[in-house]
């Protein structure tokens, strides 16, 4: 049962997280999508 109780605890620590952090994450990946783009249109090549 403490193993169920601690595993729901951080679930629900993973989850507040991800939803404050949320909008900021969206921001890194499109930041990243763009630098891909970039890199492609310049000829490089992701390792």
């Amino acid at each position: 049962m403490a193993k169920k109780k601690n595993m729901q605890n951080s679930l629900f620590e993973w989850a507040y997280t991800n939803r404050k952090m949320g909008s900021k994450t969206a921001d890194i990946l499109k930041s990243v999508g763009e630098v891909n783009k970039l890199l492609d249109s310049v000829g490089k090549k992701k390792k």
